[in-house]
């Protein structure tokens, strides 16, 4: 049990460092496409990515997926994102605390919608 744990969150940190390239696009996309960029707008559309990302993670993780977005939000935003590499460094902390809290729920309703889409087909 614990070398699954430790095999499927070494799993989860390497494909946090990957989430985060394109959660750095599509934050820059976000803020670049609206004339007036409120917080509220950016994390809507950074939502949209996580939903996909979510659907990623409920398909191919089958044990824990809200434990593995969990931890690959956290070490991708905070852990890659803001302390290793700076990449997200520049931005508000409502807007750091909004990513990492949207990739789990993102998650969490990706999985709830899967679950009823499949009782609505049995």
């Amino acid at each position: 049990m614990a070398q699954d744990v430790v095999k499927h969150c070494s799993l989860w940190i390497v494909f946090s460092f990957f989430y985060l390239s394109g959660l750095e696009m599509a934050v820059i996309m976000s803020i670049d496409g609206q004339p007036q960029p409120t917080l509220w707008q950016t994390l809507l559309y950074t939502f949209l990515y996580n939903a996909l990302i979510g659907h990623l993670v409920t398909k191919y993780e089958k044990l824990w997926p809200f434990l593995a977005s969990i931890v690959i939000s956290l070490f991708g935003v905070v852990g890659f994102g803001v302390f290793f590499g700076d990449k997200l460094a520049g931005y508000s902390n409502e807007l750091i605390i909004g990513l990492v809290l949207s990739l789990p729920f993102a998650t969490f309703l990706v999985k709830q919608l899967k679950s009823k889409n499949f009782e609505n087909n049995a």
